[in-house]
């Protein structure tokens, strides 16, 4: 019989994650199907997959003997970095309890480990902008809650007060998960029985039962959830009678009543990692608390104001969730509501406008697009690409949007030759198993885009030929770069005639002019004037890209 950890040490913690990446991918796609809450996109089970890997492979890269406080530290900048979605960013932010519990720590008994699910809950609750409960911020409340009851308990015992803690901590959390069916119209909440999984992965990690736990635990929770009658969700679980238990401490206000805000509202889904000191961070919190929607904004700070944040925000305006452009990096932008009609009519249609398309089912090909121009993220997101602002040398943001696809095969639409050599990047990463561990190695291949406008032709081009047989999407998108000619303008006053009489043949029929930031209405005005004056029947689309260089970019077709 295996004997039951009397501490937490590093190599036990590191045991945890890799014990509990396996659970989930076990149980992803059962925890992928409860997801209805904040947003009904299936992909809860697969966003804690993905921060957790983002947690277990930052530890790979330490050394065998890592400390504690090292490993658990690491691991949460890792998930930080790695987190997706609302469920993803809340587990971030627990890890990071942890870290913050585990500091100067060489092992960890029972009563820090009650300390640190203390801190996640409270943490979990601080990130989030409108607390909702039924959620995994409930479970969590409650997991802690048994914990620390355990913990007081147990106090001048010797022996086996980690394991009945922590048995006393998934207990808990399970009567909780329990209590959270029919919350929102499902059995039981996505995120809590991720989280219920994570707390099971602990148990068998101190119980020294890793090695067979997973797969008869979460096979049960398979059949559970699967079978969708009124079985207990998890293995052994007990539905509790009364209410859902309350994850607020005695005295604290209530969180907004989900009624009041809806996290269900919000065309688009916004996460870019945030460099910042805390108070920035709670400011920019605040703001989109305001105007935005799932709000979460989770990381760190340390005294000399350096800090490390995720941002998480669902939104109609995905520019205005934006921090100052010095602060942010890894932007990464996705269409929550696939249009399959036209909502502007032909007389209410902006300057701006891009035909919307149902967002791709594309044979298991997924599109990631890359600007560096603010102002294509929204009509990118619409062609149903996830959108990557301004990606720099570091691939990380490109390997994380083909992540997000959730498809085993990616095209790339890169806007320079500097982006393009990220994008190889990303794909050599790709293919030693970087980024995407639900997929197994996802294959990234980049197209022949080399500008902000030939990205948005190609992107709209996938887009209406998504689901049409025999037109596969690097096809689409060579052909619309064979028929996309471009040209970039830095001197309006000086090269712009010159550049559109070059370009523009009387018979083409599309002009698209990519305004820059220093362009102004003048700038529109005399596009549109030369166009009409080399090529009168052809369209002119003025979309204001806003990007730093060149001030126009021009594509004609």
């Amino acid at each position: 019989m295996p004997t039951p950890l009397a501490v937490l040490d590093a190599a036990a913690v590191r045991a945890w994650f890799e014990h509990a990446l396996r659970s989930l991918l076990l149980v992803r796609h059962s925890v992928d199907r409860l997801n209805v809450f904040p947003v009904p996109d299936a992909d809860t089970g697969t966003n804690m997959v993905l921060t957790l890997a983002g947690a277990a492979e930052a530890v790979r890269e330490l050394p065998a003997d890592a400390e504690l406080a090292t490993l658990t530290r690491t691991a949460a900048d890792g998930a930080l970095l790695g987190a997706r979605g609302n469920s993803g960013v809340i587990l971030g932010q627990c890890l990071q309890a942890l870290a913050e519990a585990f500091t100067g720590a060489d092992t960890a008994g029972a009563d820090v480990v009650a300390r640190a699910l203390d801190g996640a809950a409270r943490q979990a609750r601080a990130a989030v902008g409108h607390p909702v409960e039924g959620t995994v911020l409930t479970v969590a409340r409650a997991a802690a809650d048994g914990a620390t009851k355990a913990a007081d308990a147990a106090l001048g015992t010797a022996n086996g007060e980690l394991l009945g803690t922590v048995e006393a901590s998934l207990g808990a959390a399970r009567n909780a998960l329990a209590a959270t069916r029919g919350a929102h119209g499902v059995a039981v909440d996505a995120g809590a029985a991720g989280y219920v999984v994570l707390l099971g992965a602990l148990r068998d990690v101190v119980a020294g039962e890793a090695d067979s736990g997973a797969r008869r635990a979460t096979a049960a929770l398979l059949a559970d959830i699967d079978g969708g009658g009124t079985s207990p969700a998890v293995p052994g679980l007990t539905i509790t009678a009364g209410p859902v238990p309350s994850a607020l401490p005695s005295g604290t206000p209530g969180p907004t009543d989900p009624a009041d805000h809806d996290d269900a509202a919000g065309d688009f889904e916004v996460m870019y990692v945030l460099r910042a000191d805390a108070a920035r961070a709670a400011t920019l919190r605040a703001e989109l608390v305001r105007t935005a929607h799932s709000v979460a904004v989770v990381g760190w700070s340390d005294e000399t104001g350096a800090g490390l944040w995720q941002v998480h925000v669902h939104t109609d305006a995905p520019l205005a969730a934006l921090a100052e452009p010095a602060l942010v990096e890894q932007v990464c932008v996705r269409y929550l509501r696939p249009l399959l009609t036209d909502p502007h009519p032909p007389g209410e249609r902006g300057p701006d406008h891009v035909e919307p398309v149902t967002r791709p089912r594309l044979s298991g090909t997924g599109v990631v697009a890359c600007t560096k121009a603010p102002g294509l993220v929204e009509p990118l997101a619409r062609t149903g690409a996830v959108v990557v602002l301004s990606p720099g040398e570091d691939p990380a943001g490109i390997l994380r949007a083909a992540a997000d696809t959730g498809a085993s095969e990616v095209l790339v639409l890169p806007c320079d030759d500097a982006v393009a050599a990220t994008v190889q990047a990303a794909a050599t990463a790709a293919a030693a198993g970087r980024g995407a561990p639900h997929l197994g190695r996802q294959v990234l291949r980049g197209a022949g885009t080399r500008s902000d406008v030939q990205v948005l032709a190609a992107a709209v081009e996938i887009g209406l030929g998504a689901g049409r047989q025999g037109h596969p999407p690097a096809a689409l998108a060579e052909q619309a770069v064979r028929r996309t000619r471009t040209a970039e303008v830095d001197d309006v006053d000086g090269t712009l005639a010159s550049a559109v009489a070059a370009l523009v043949a009387p018979s083409d029929e599309l002009v698209t002019a990519l305004l820059g930031a220093d362009a102004d209405d003048d700038v529109a005005e005399l596009v549109r004037e030369l166009v009409a004056q080399a090529a009168p029947e052809a369209e002119v689309v003025i979309v204001r890209g806003g990007q730093a260089a060149p001030t126009l970019q021009l594509g004609v077709e």
